[in-house]
Formats: C-alpha cells, sequence, structure tokens
C-alpha cells in the first residue's frame, strides 16, 4: 500500500510540473538575468497536492466501480449466453425428434395410401352404386348398410330410416304383325297353327302406365347387425292387368334374408338395358318367396345359398309340391362393375296327371345358370358386354318364356301316364353401347343395345306337334338419360317361334318408353 502511495504521490508531482506553462520555464531560465526577472510561481502547497490526490483516487475509483460493473454485465451476459445456447440445443433435439417422428408418419401413410384404390376408382364404385340404389332399388344388398342409405329420411328420436320411392313407365307399343300380347313383346305369343285365334289380332297400338311401381324401404340398427324391410308392388296385377300387384316383400337381418324377391339362381345384376316390360325370352329372373344366408368368402367373392318356393308347372296333369327348391349360387366380382356368377338349382317335378289324378308322381329336376357382366373402358365411356346361360331338366320355371307360357317343367306321357321332366335351354347376349356422355350441369348419356336371345325344348316324341320348340328374339334400341332418374328410349323387337312340327311365324314391335324414377 505504501509503495502504492509513493507511486500515486509522484504521479500527482508530475501532473503539477506538467501543467506549469513553457513560458514560465523559459522566463526561469533566463532569470540569470536581473533585469528582466520576473516573479517566481508559488509553489503548490501540501494541501493541494493531497487535494489533488484525492481526486485522483476517487476518479480511479470510479473507473475501478465502472471496470467492475461492466465485468458483473459480461458475467450475466455470459450466463444468459449459455442458458441460450442450453435451450437451443434441447430445440434442436426436440426437432429432430419430430422429423423422425413425421418421416415415420409419412411413410406408414405412404404404405396405406398405397393399399387404398385410387380417387378415381372410388368415385367410381360410389356412383354406380348410387345408379344400383336408384335404377335397381329392390336388388337385396350382400349385407344390409349400416346408418342412413342414400335417399333415406331418418325417423326424428330413433336410429331408423326409411325411403320411399318407385317409378312412373309409360309406353307406347305399336305391334306391327299379329301377336298374343299387344302391351309387350311375348314371344311364346307369336301365332304359329293357322288355328290360332292369336293369328287374326293384326297390328296393335297400345299406351299403358300400369306398370309403373311404389316401394318402401326402412332399415334401422338391431344389436351388432341391421335391420332391412322392403316392400314393392306395380299395377299390373288381375284379369284387368290395373289391379295391385305384390312384387317384393322381404326382410334382411345381417345375411338372412327371409320373403318374396329375386330367385337365388336369378341374376338381376346382369341388368341389360332392354325396354319391354316383359323382359328377354331366354333370361333367368324370377320372383319368389325364400330363405336365403349369404357369406362374404373374400371381397370379391360371395356366395348364397336358399331354399324356395317349389312352383312346378306341368302339361298333362298339375303340380303337386312337396319339396323346395334347394338353390346355391357364388359372384365373383371385378373391374369395379363387373362380375361372373354361377348358380344351381336342385327340383323335384311332382304332380298327377289328368287321367290318373290320384297317382302322385315325381322326378328329379335340376337347372345350372352362368352369367355376369364384362365392362369395356375407353375414353371416358364404358360399354358392357352382358350374358347368361341357363340349362337344365324341369328348369323351365327359370327360363323367362317358359314361365310365362307354362307346363314346360315336365309333361305327362298320355299313354303310359309316366312324367318326364323337360330339357331346356334359354340365353342372351347383350352388348351395350355408351354413344356419348355431356357433362353440363348434370351428366347426360345416349346408349344403345343389341340384345339376341334364344330358348328351346327338347320335345319328346308323344307331345303334340303344336308343343313349343324353339325362339329366338333380336332387339335394338337407344336410350337417353338426361339425369340418372330418369330413361327415354325406342326399341325395335323381332322374335320368331318354331313347334315342334316345324311351323314357324314371326312378329316384330316398336316401342317408346319413358321411366321416371323418384
Amino acid at each position: 500500500m505504501r509503495f502504492a502511495g509513493r507511486i500515486l504521490l509522484a504521479g500527482a508531482l508530475a501532473a503539477i510540473v506538467l501543467t506549469v506553462p513553457p513560458q514560465a520555464a523559459a522566463q526561469s531560465v533566463k532569470s540569470t538575468k536581473p533585469a528582466a526577472a520576473k516573479p517566481a510561481a508559488p509553489k503548490p502547497t501540501t494541501q493541494e497536492l493531497l487535494r489533488l490526490l484525492a481526486e485522483q483516487r476517487q476518479l480511479i475509483e470510479q473507473q475501478r466501480q465502472l471496470l467492475a460493473d461492466q465485468q458483473a454485465t459480461i458475467e450475466g451476459q455470459q450466463t444468459t449466453i449459455e442458458e441460450q445456447s442450453a435451450a437451443i440445443a434441447a430445440q434442436s433435439q426436440r426437432l429432430a425428434d419430430l422429423e423422425a417422428q413425421l418421416g415415420a408418419v409419412n411413410k406408414r401413410l405412404d404404405e396405406v395410401l398405397g393399399q387404398l384404390p385410387d380417387q378415381a376408382a372410388i368415385e367410381e364404385r360410389l356412383k354406380h352404386v348410387e345408379e344400383l340404389s336408384t335404377k335397381v332399388p329392390e336388388l337385396p344388398p350382400e349385407m344390409v348398410s349400416a346408418g342412413d342409405f342414400p335417399g333415406s329420411i331418418r325417423i326424428p328420436g330413433t336410429n331408423t330410416a326409411f325411403k320411399f320411392g318407385g317409378r312412373i313407365r309409360t309406353a307406347a307399343v305399336f305391334t306391327l304383325d299379329s301377336l298374343g300380347s299387344d302391351d309387350r313383346f311375348v314371344t311364346n305369343s307369336i301365332p304359329v297353327e293357322p288355328g290360332d285365334p292369336a293369328a287374326d289380332t293384326g297390328k296393335q297400338t297400345t299406351f299403358s302406365a300400369n306398370t309403373s311401381r311404389l316401394n318402401f324401404d326402412v332399415r334401422t340398427p338391431a344389436g351388432k347387425s341391421q335391420m332391412r324391410c322392403f316392400i314393392e308392388g306395380d299395377f299390373y296385377g288381375g284379369e284387368n292387368k290395373t289391379s295391385f300387384r305384390l312384387r317384393h316383400a322381404f326382410a334382411q337381418f345381417g345375411s338372412l334374408l327371409v320373403g318374396q324377391t329375386w330367385s337365388t339362381f336369378s341374376d338381376p345384376a346382369a341388368n341389360h338395358q332392354d325396354l319391354d316390360f316383359e323382359g328377354i325370352n331366354g333370361e333367368n329372373l324370377v320372383r319368389q318367396v325364400q330363405f336365403r344366408y349369404m357369406w362374404q368368402v373374400q371381397d370379391d367373392l360371395s356366395v348364397a345359398a336358399a331354399v324356395e318356393t317349389p312352383a312346378v308347372s306341368l302339361t298333362g296333369g298339375d303340380g303337386v309340391d312337396f319339396m323346395p327348391d334347394l338353390v346355391g349360387r357364388a359372384i365373383w366380382s371385378f373391374k369395379e362393375i363387373g362380375h361372373l356368377q354361377g348358380a344351381v338349382a336342385l327340383r323335384q317335378i311332382r304332380g298327377e296327371s289328368d287321367t290318373n289324378p290320384d297317382d302322385v308322381t315325381s322326378v328329379p329336376g335340376w337347372g345350372a345358370s352362368i352369367s355376369g357382366v364384362v365392362p369395356f373402358y375407353y375414353f371416358d365411356l364404358t360399354d358392357r358386354f352382358i350374358f347368361q346361360f341357363n340349362f337344365g331338366h324341369g328348369n323351365a320355371r327359370y327360363i323367362n318364356d317358359l314361365q310365362s307360357l307354362g307346363g314346360q317343367d315336365g309333361v305327362f306321357d298320355p299313354v303310359t301316364g309316366d312324367l318326364h321332366a323337360l330339357p331346356t335351354v334359354g340365353f342372351y347376349f347383350d352388348y351395350e353401347h355408351q354413344w356419348k356422355k355431356w357433362a353440363t350441369t348434370r351428366e347426360m348419356k345416349l346408349r344403345s343395345s343389341l340384345i339376341w336371345s334364344f330358348v328351346t325344348v327338347d320335345n319328346f316324341d308323344f307331345q303334340p306337334d303344336d308343343s313349343y320348340r324353339t325362339t329366338n328374339r333380336y332387339s335394338i334400341n337407344f336410350v337417353f338419360s338426361p339425369t340418372d332418374h330418369i330413361d327415354a328410349g325406342v326399341e325395335y323387337i323381332y322374335g320368331t317361334r318354331e313347334n315342334k312340327d316345324g311351323h314357324q311365324a314371326s312378329a316384330d314391335q316398336v316401342q317408346f318408353v319413358g321411366i321416371f324414377r323418384f
């Protein structure tokens, strides 16, 4: 401390000396000259030196305090920098973890998206489902849909939804040759033999709207499954063909279906666009009461088994039904709207003859059916090839033209009284071409169908000469749909019938049909 004090005192003295002006120093040098001598500046006193020394000490202390404050500030900033560096490091690690998690999520999302169909396929399938729900509302689904379904209304305060629908169908039918039907084209009614009363009917014109329909669809959750009830009827019943007639009345719980609807042996999904209300002569499309159970084996494969009402129609006797028809089928789906179906039916052909009504006899019967829809995609249009092939013994009930004619499941030999199941074959081929699709405020379609259908019965020798043997039916149409709810079309139909004796005849019709669905 003494040493420091001496240094400070020396510094103060030096400062004082330095403050003396140069002129004063020069004068002191020249003081040797007596004439120019001036009085010497007074020397600082000890108190002044001490005062100056105190001032320097105070200044030094201020500088020292300033240095201490700056050092404290630097140390605080250093601490803040270290804390911020630690926080940045933690955030960097967190960011790296999040990036790793995001990468894993993106990888999983890519895997999931890779397993899903593309958006266009999903939209096309939904569109197809909606079209089926409007065009074929009575077709039972493989599984009842959960919740509300398209076009339905939920009953307030419940989980039940219902849909009221139907269609108005108006037809103008112009029969150009003698035919046993005037409002539709029934191939088996073509008059062949000279004595047929229909041979004199000639040309006819008929307007009708009695083929219009009403339906009511209700669906509700039931435990772990769903329940559906569907009822539909038209006004084509009774002798005058204007009475209400039941078409469908079935209930479905999960995979179990009971009631009246399309036979399990039929294929309503092979929905050709023929406009005639009668339908195609060789197709298998019949409604009857049944108990059916369905299994979805794979996404593209379903099977079903059913017991269905027996309804045997015989020639030379009356059917006496006992054993139900046993039916099984399998459906393979492909290309969104394409499918192939195979079905078999086992029947008991049983009845009593007109000559011996007390003697009931029976023979086995069977039927097989192969049908499907094969789509063809080009540009933004879709063509379809639709077909069905039916054959068997005693399966006439499942061939449209033979069912409406009646008596073709089996025939009694008038001599021996034996019952024989008739061998029958029926098929059709339909190519549906889409000419144009306009996408304006709504989608409008113009399409055509070219259809050939054939039915034949392998007659027995003991059958009469005028027995039904073969029919052919050809049709071509143009259908325009301004919306999915409206079809307007014109169709030309030409058909031939040949009997066992070789006699044959033909007839043709032109039909204008408008269908409005709601």
